[in-house]
C-alpha cells in the first residue's frame, strides 16, 4: 500500500456498502495502515460495527470482522490505529476513554529493558522548573518539599541538575581560546594559554601595569575566558528508542511514508536515494539515523545597543515523519558557541566534538535498545546535509 499523509488518507469508502469494491479496497488499506509495524501475533482494536474499538483481535480477525459487519460509523480519526501526532487522547462516541497523558507515561515506564532502567527511574523522579535564578529555585524546592514531604524532589539546584544529567540531558563544558583558535580539549586540555595566539585561557584582573591576577570563583576555580557547551548526541539518540511510539516513528521513512513520487520529506529527494545506493549496509536498517545540521548567530539579549553573537548548533532528525521532524521540540541542540562575536570560519574549531562523535556513530555504531522490537541493535548515524545562510 502507498500510504498517504495522515491528513489526506482516503476514508470515503467507510460508509459504502460492504460488497462495494471501493469498500473492500479501503478495508485492505486500513488493515495495512494499522498493522504496518506489528508482530505477527500482536492484536489491534477492532473498529467493526459490533466491536466498536472495545476489543482487541488479531489483524486477520479484524479484517474479517470489518468485511462481515461493516466499519463503525463516525470513526474517521484513526487514533486507535496510529493516526495523528498525539495518539489516543480523546473520548470517542462509544464513551470509552482512549488513553490519557498519565496512562501514556505509565505505559512508557512499564516498557523497560535493563539497558534503559536508569532512564526510566530518573524520568519518574525528574522535575522541570524554569525562569528562576539558583537561589529562587532552591527556595521553591524547599517550599515544595515542605508542602509534599513524601514527594521525591531534589534538595537543591545542583542535585536537580545531576538528575537531569542522568537522563542524558546534560552538557559538557569545554574551554576555548578567546580568539577561537583552539579548544582546550584533548591534547590542549592542560594548557593555560592558547598554543596559537598565546592568549590566556583564564580571565584575569589587572593589579598594576606589570601584574595580573587570575579571577576565580568563590570555590577557588579559575574562570575561563570562553566556554563551549556541548550536548552529547548519543544519549539523545538512545532516548528516542526508549519509547515504543518514538521508536516506531524512527522507521517512518522506510515503512510508512507515501511512495507516489511527491516530494514531502528528504527521503523522497535524490540525495537520500543516492546515499542509500552508496552505503547499502547503512540503508539496510531503517533505524540508523539521518541528520541535518543547522546553525545561525543570535543575540540572546535582544538588545541591538549591545551587539552579541552566540551560535546555537542544532541537529534535525530526518528519520521522523515530516509533521514531526521540523517541530521545535524534536530538534536536537548539539552545542552553544559563545559570543560576543561570530566564530566565522573558525566554527570548525567548535564542531570538533560533534565531528568526533559522528565519526564514531558512523564507523562503529552504538549498542542501543529498541523497546518497540524488544531487542538491541547497533545504531549508526550519518549527517546528510547542512542548513545555513550565506551572505552574497
Amino acid at each position: 500500500m502507498d500510504f498517504q499523509d495522515f491528513t489526506i488518507i482516503d476514508k470515503s469508502w467507510i460508509g459504502l456498502p460492504r460488497d462495494h469494491d471501493a469498500f473492500k479496497a479501503g478495508v485492505r488499506n486500513f488493515i495495512d495502515y494499522a498493522s504496518w509495524d506489528l508482530e505477527p501475533d500482536q492484536k489491534i482494536f477492532c473498529p467493526c460495527k459490533d466491536c466498536n474499538n472495545n476489543k482487541r483481535e488479531l489483524v486477520s480477525v479484524v479484517h474479517g470482522h470489518i468485511l462481515w459487519n461493516g466499519f463503525m460509523p463516525g470513526y474517521v480519526d484513526w487514533v486507535y490505529h496510529g493516526e495523528g501526532d498525539d495518539q489516543v487522547r480523546e473520548t470517542t462516541n462509544t464513551g470509552n476513554v482512549v488513553q490519557e497523558d498519565d496512562e501514556e507515561m505509565s505505559d512508557l515506564l512499564q516498557e523497560m529493558n535493563y539497558n534503559a532502567s536508569n532512564f526510566y527511574k530518573l524520568l519518574n523522579d525528574a522535575q522541570s522548573l524554569g525562569g528562576l535564578n539558583i537561589k529562587g529555585f532552591d527556595a521553591l524546592l524547599s517550599l515544595l518539599t515542605k508542602a509534599f514531604p513524601d514527594a521525591k524532589l531534589p534538595k537543591n539546584f545542583y542535585e536537580a541538575r545531576k538528575t537531569i544529567k542522568g537522563l542524558g540531558l546534560g552538557y559538557i563544558l569545554i574551554d576555548a581560546c578567546e580568539n577561537d583558535c583552539v579548544l582546550f580539549w584533548k591534547e590542549n586540555a592542560d594548557k593555560t594559554s592558547c598554543p596559537v595566539c598565546h592568549a590566556s585561557r583564564w580571565k584575569t584582573t589587572e593589579l598594576n601595569v606589570d601584574n595580573e591576577s587570575i579571577r576565580r570563583t568563590p570555590r577557588g576555580k579559575n574562570i575561563p575566558v570562553k566556554q563551549l557547551r556541548y550536548f552529547p548526541l548519543n544519549p539523545r539518540l538512545q532516548r528516542l528508542f526508549m519509547s515504543s511510539k518514538t521508536a516506531s516513528y524512527m522507521r517512518y521513512h522506510a515503512k510508512r511514508r507515501p511512495k507516489d513520487g511527491v516530494l514531502r520529506h528528504p527521503v523522497d529527494a535524490e540525495t537520500w536515494k543516492t546515499f542509500d545506493k552508496k552505503h547499502l549496509a547503512f540503508a539496510a536498517d531503517p533505524r540508523n539515523v539521518r541528520l541535518a545540521l543547522a546553525t545561525d548567530g543570535m543575540n540572546p539579549f535582544g538588545n541591538m545597543l549591545h551587539p552579541h553573537n552566540t551560535w546555537p548548533v542544532v541537529l534535525i532528525n530526518y528519520n521522523l515523519p515530516p509533521w514531526l521532524c521540523m517541530k521545535e521540540e524534536n530538534f536536537i541542540l548539539s552545542m552553544i558557541i559563545p559570543g560576543p562575536k561570530s566564530p566565522g570560519n573558525d566554527i570548525d574549531v567548535y564542531l570538533q566534538p560533534l565531528i568526533e562523535e559522528l565519526k564514531e556513530l558512523w564507523d562503529e555504531g552504538v549498542e542501543t535498545y529498541d523497546i518497540s522490537k524488544k531487542e538491541n541493535f547497533k545504531r549508526r548515524a550519518a549527517l546528510l546535509g547542512t542548513i545555513s545562510d550565506f551572505l552574497h
